[in-house]
Parts: C-alpha cells; sequence; structure tokens
C-alpha cells in the first residue's frame, strides 16, 4: 500500500493534477449520492403515506378539516398562542365616545 501511495505522487504534474481533480469527482458525487439518499429517507418518513390510488387527497382534505376545526395546532405540532390585547393609543383613547357617569 505504501508503494501504490508513493507511485502515485509520482510522475508528471499533469498526471498528479488529473488524479486529484478525479478523486475530488469521485468523492463529491459519493457526498452527493449518500446525502440525497438520506434526504429521501428523511422526507419519506415525514411525509404523509399516498393512498392506493397514488393520491394524498384524503390525507390533505383532512389536514385541512383538522386545521379549520380549530386545533389550536401548527403544522410542526406547535400549540398557537393567541395574541394579548394591545392597551388602545392616545388616539384610540381621545376618539373613543366616554361612558355616562354613574353620578
Amino acid at each position: 500500500m505504501a508503494r501504490w501511495i508513493g507511485r502515485l505522487n509520482e510522475g508528471s504534474l499533469l498526471r498528479r493534477t488529473l488524479m486529484y481533480i478525479g478523486t475530488f469527482v469521485l468523492g463529491s458525487l459519493t457526498f452527493v449520492g449518500v446525502m440525497s439518499l438520506v434526504l429521501v429517507s428523511v422526507a419519506r418518513a415525514v411525509l404523509p403515506p399516498r393512498n392506493a390510488d397514488g393520491s394524498a387527497a384524503e390525507a390533505t382534505a383532512e389536514a385541512g378539516s383538522e386545521a379549520s376545526s380549530g386545533t389550536g395546532k401548527t403544522a410542526l405540532g406547535k400549540t398557537s398562542r393567541s395574541k394579548r390585547p394591545r392597551p388602545p393609543s392616545p388616539a384610540e383613547r381621545a376618539s373613543a365616545p366616554s361612558a355616562p357617569s354613574a353620578d
């Protein structure tokens, strides 16, 4: 193995440069292939499965009905918080009709 590695370092500059470029391309293709497999596996695990007819229409309709029914959950499963009421601005207080006093 040591002889083989030593032989790769010998030779012309062109041969060594082509070997480095080939190694880089091979490593890049391997990395892209592995990452593609990982991302596809994660996407398949996260997305809902398709029905037998090849459509996910029922799953989409079911998710839409849950969203419209007000379950209070977002797509990531986090509970949404209601907004705090803001105190009225000075302009709103000045234009608001005053309540009759209880005298």
